[in-house]
Order: C-alpha cells, then sequence, then structure tokens
C-alpha cells in the first residue's frame, strides 16, 4: 500500500471514529478509549507515510486534539461516585426484599396457627358445651347434696385462652401486613416505618441521573470528536502523498 492509499484509508477510519458511540456503562468503550483508538491510528499513519510527507499544520494540529480531548476523558471520580451509589442503592434493595421476605414466612406461619388454633378452639368449645350438657341432667336430688356435675372452669378457661391467642395472632397479621406496605413504598402505611429508606432510594436515583448525565456530558463530546477528526481528515487531504515516481 502506498503513502497515497494509507493516506486515504487513514481519512476513511477518521471518519468512522468521528461517528463513533460510546456506552453509557462505567467501565465500557469511552473517550478514553475512542483517544487511544485516534493516537494508534495517527502514529500508524505517520510510520507509513514517513516525517517527511506530514506538515507542520498536522503535528500542530494533532498535539492540540489530543491535548484538549485527554483534559475530558478522565471519569474516575465519577465512575468511582456512581458505583458507590449504586453499592448503596443494592443494599437497601436487598435489605427491603430480605424484610419483605421475613414478613411472608411469618404470615405463613401466623396462617397455619390459626388454622390449628381456631381447630383446637371448636374441639374445646364442644366438650365445654358436652360439660354443660352433663351439669344440666344432674337430677334434682343430686343437686340437694351437692352433686352438680363436672366443673366447666378448665374448659372455659381454655376457651380463653385459645380466644386470646387468635385475636393476639389476628393483631400480629394485621400488623406485619401493614409493615410490608411500607416495605413495597405505601407511603401512608404505619407512618412510614421504611420510608427514610424509601427516600433515601429516590434520592440515590436522582444522584444516579444526575451522575450519568454528568459522565456522559463529560465523555460522549459528539459534535466535538466529529469536528476534531474532520480538522485531521482535511489535513491529511491537503498532504502530498504521491510517491516520488508520481511525482516526477
Amino acid at each position: 500500500m502506498n503513502r497515497e492509499e494509507v493516506g486515504k484509508r487513514t481519512v476513511e477510519s477518521l471518519e468512522h471514529l468521528g461517528h463513533q458511540k460510546f456506552s453509557k456503562e462505567p467501565g465500557g468503550y469511552d473517550l478514553r478509549g475512542w483517544l487511544k483508538s485516534l493516537k494508534t491510528l495517527l502514529n500508524d499513519f505517520e510510520d507509513k507515510v514517513g516525517a517527511a510527507s506530514l506538515s507542520e499544520e498536522f503535528h500542530s494540529k494533532r498535539k492540540e486534539i489530543e491535548a484538549e480531548f485527554s483534559k475530558h476523558g478522565d471519569s474516575t471520580q465519577i465512575d468511582a461516585e456512581i458505583e458507590s451509589v449504586r453499592k448503596e442503592e443494592g443494599d437497601i434493595k436487598a435489605k427491603l426484599k430480605e424484610e419483605s421476605e421475613r414478613i411472608a414466612s411469618r404470615l405463613s406461619a401466623i396462617g397455619g396457627e390459626k388454622t390449628g388454633r381456631a381447630q383446637e378452639l371448636e374441639q374445646e368449645k364442644e366438650k365445654l358445651k358436652k360439660v354443660e350438657e352433663e351439669r344440666r341432667s344432674v337430677s334434682f336430688f343430686s343437686k340437694l347434696v351437692g352433686k352438680s356435675g363436672p366443673s366447666t372452669e378448665p374448659f372455659e378457661k381454655k376457651v380463653q385462652e385459645l380466644e386470646n391467642g387468635l385475636r393476639m395472632l389476628e393483631e400480629e397479621t394485621v400488623n406485619l401486613q401493614t409493615v410490608r406496605k411500607s416495605i413495597d413504598g405505601v407511603k401512608s402505611a404505619a407512618g412510614g416505618i421504611y420510608e427514610d429508606l424509601w427516600r433515601r432510594l429516590e434520592a440515590l436515583g436522582a444522584r444516579l441521573t444526575e451522575l450519568d448525565a454528568a459522565r456522559e456530558a463529560r465523555l460522549q463530546l459528539a459534535h466535538e470528536r466529529e469536528k476534531a477528526t474532520e480538522a485531521l481528515r482535511k489535513v491529511i487531504s491537503e498532504l502530498n502523498l504521491k510517491n516520488d515516481s508520481e511525482e516526477a
């Protein structure tokens, strides 16, 4: 490939570089990678055409462009903050998920306990009913001599205990359902037990939006890159890259 062909290929590659899109994700192809590609392309161009074919304008323009984009290429600080914000966001979401799963597990267990106690309560009520019937069937003579039948007190006490237990389970269910609504982001629930975490998530989301915009503005520079590569293409196109035999 002669120098003129090298020049044409370089001009075509510069056009491609001028319209490249960057990744919005930290660590992806960005301005630093683009600048490295530009330097590699121009170094290869210089090596192949030789120093004698290059003008002062070319060297000056190259130096100017590389210096300008080197100033914008460092997004290390923004990337570090994005990573920190995303980590905190992930930790909060994991905590909310863990709490939600814990509550769901407890609600499921309560459902089983309520079913068991409700069945036991029905059984105890039947026992109490039978004892009461036995007491009513005791003969008048037996009552006169102080025999009134079996006591209902143990059964009444057991029924009361089971009813109290069911009431407490129902109250716990209501409280846990309220807490779960708060975990799910319902702002009116339980005075916002998890309201602070949701406010923090909203703040982190807003900050990520700001950081992404700042990073894209710093690293994308689409118009500036297009303008810079066009300037280099113009300078290279104006160079005399014909072989000596062709000039003769």
